[in-house]
């Protein structure tokens, strides 16, 4: 996957996770974790698009990201699934069960250290 096609795609993921938490303040308009979820995340979504092609912490997930998808000793499709659904999970909670990184880099720090995660443990297995 090309670099800029990888980035608008995590872009999307944190949007539509932010249009999730929005469709949740309609359901439950006396819960403020919701908004302050979809907003937070609405942030974040706008952060990381301000952030430059050459970002060491956005090469340094994408990179990681692509060593998942190549990884040997793992049945086919498990890793990327497992990395997508902690990486999921981390945005749910996003700026609801967990506050919101004072930065860009932080947050793609935290899902490197899901892909290093998954990675150590595929590389681990005999």
């Amino acid at each position: 996957m090309e670099f800029e096609t990888w980035k608008a795609a995590l872009i999307n993921e944190i949007e539509t996770v932010a249009s999730w938490q929005a469709e949740r303040v309609i359901a439950d308009p006396n819960d403020p974790r919701f908004e302050n979820s979809q907003k937070a995340l609405r942030q974040l979504a706008d952060q990381v698009k301000a952030l430059p092609a050459d970002n060491a912490a956005l090469k340094a997930l994408f990179r990681e990201e692509q060593e998942i998808a190549n990884l040997m000793r793992a049945p086919a499709g498990e890793p990327e699934n497992r990395y997508r659904d902690a990486k999921e999970e981390l945005l749910q909670a996003y700026g609801f069960e967990d506050e919101p990184f004072a930065s860009a880099e932080l947050f793609l720090d935290a899902l490197r250290a899901k892909t290093d995660e998954t990675i150590s443990e595929y590389r681990l297995r005999v």
